[in-house]
């Protein structure tokens, strides 16, 4: 059953009216009230522990030594390198602090509304109870689909992903509210490294150079480790899409491979580049960008596609520095989409990317094409 998210959502409504049908009017008005409430905090919660993330990366990337307290210094990197935790524990804190405030205030409030209300006839309370837990219901299907989003964004959840792709009430959710207003809460900034970071990136791939021609020309071959030869294999079995095998790899690297802050750290603060290969990434499951980007060529060479490795610089309001990322050929389109995995772990939202848009954060600088077999 693809669209099983729809059904559940539907049940979860149609099941929360008939509740409201047999507990009347009054007393679903209260537990409407007490959900709204509960909404508004999540949501201030949500506000305030992104602007907290904010300011606290923002001081990560001016400090200089001795210029805070050692045990300030090594909070706010720790956050840094695990930021959906800090954002999570801050989220927690401020939600625990307003809703004892805003309960404290706004409870004897709706405590006031009573249970039966005798001026309202019988029927009338019921079917404004059934509206009223409809209401509910919509509020709960709300929360359900949070939980989803969060799960297909930063999780591998195959079926989960599936079946929300399916469901047109959840992609309305996910497009005007998930996106806005529960994105920041779960998402960092997008990672670029110091500029000049990326110098050793031809030196990582494994490319043997035969003689082709009588006047000593070579062209590349691209070796590909059998174990990363393999994965590519397993994520795309039973694909044949070009498009479709591209886009696979990519959601199978965002949600496996994590970026590296202690390699990031490691060059911008010490010089010190650790050059690893596709190989190394696949066992450790963490890399920085040309690791992303080296790794998913390797994928993509291995499933048939053309891929390139681009290099130059790229960024957004809050950094801007060296970065890698890829493009796939797709034949029959007879075109290149672009593909940034790197920012993808991040934020699920760079694959096939328009040109004039990733244009905005990327500037290529240099190109690596490898062709397909």
């Amino acid at each position: 059953m693809d669209n099983w998210f729809t059904i559940l959502a539907a049940a979860i409504v149609i099941g929360s009216a008939v509740y409201g049908f047999a507990r009347g009017f009054g007393r679903e008005l209260r537990h409407l009230s007490s959900q709204l409430i509960h909404m508004i905090v999540i949501g201030i919660a949500i506000w305030i522990a992104w602007i907290a993330s904010q300011h606290a990366l923002d001081t990560v990337h001016h400090l200089t030594p001795n210029s805070l307290p050692l045990w300030l210094t090594r909070i706010l990197s720790a956050w840094q390198k695990s930021p959906r935790i800090g954002n999570l524990i801050v989220f927690f804190v401020i939600y625990l602090i307003l809703s004892n405030i805003m309960y404290g205030i706004i409870r004897p409030m709706y405590a006031m509304i009573p249970v039966k209300m005798p001026t309202i006839p019988n029927v009338f309370s019921r079917f404004m109870g059934s509206v009223m837990g409809a209401l509910v219901g919509v509020l709960r299907v709300a929360v359900l689909g949070a939980i989803a989003f969060i799960a297909t964004e930063y999780l591998a959840v195959p079926f989960l992903q599936h079946a929300t792709a399916k469901s047109q009430p959840y992609q309305i959710l996910r497009t005007h509210i998930y996106q806005r207003w529960l994105q920041p809460l779960v998402v960092r900034e997008l990672p670029v490294l110091a500029q000049g970071a990326l110098q050793p990136i031809a030196q990582n791939i494994a490319l043997f150079a035969v003689p082709t021609s009588v006047d000593g020309s070579e062209t590349g071959v691209l070796v590909i480790p059998k174990p990363v030869a393999e994965k590519a294999h397993q994520i795309t079995k039973g694909i044949s899409s070009p498009e479709a095998k591209a886009y696979a790899l990519y959601e199978w690297e965002i949600h496996n491979i994590t970026y590296n802050w202690k390699k990031y750290d490691d060059y911008v603060d010490h010089g010190r580049w650790d050059a690893q290969t596709p190989l190394q990434t696949l066992e450790t499951k963490k890399g920085v960008c040309a690791d992303f980007a080296l790794l998913y060529a390797d994928f993509a060479h291995a499933s048939g596609l053309t891929v390139r490795i681009d290099e130059g610089l790229a960024g957004t309001a809050s950094s801007y520095g060296s970065h890698a990322w890829n493009e796939v050929y797709l034949p029959q389109q007879h075109k290149w989409i672009l593909v940034d995995t790197t920012w993808g772990s991040e934020q699920d939202a760079w694959f096939n990317v328009p040109a004039q848009q990733f244009d905005q954060t990327h500037e290529t600088q240099r190109v690596i094409t490898i062709y397909a077999q």
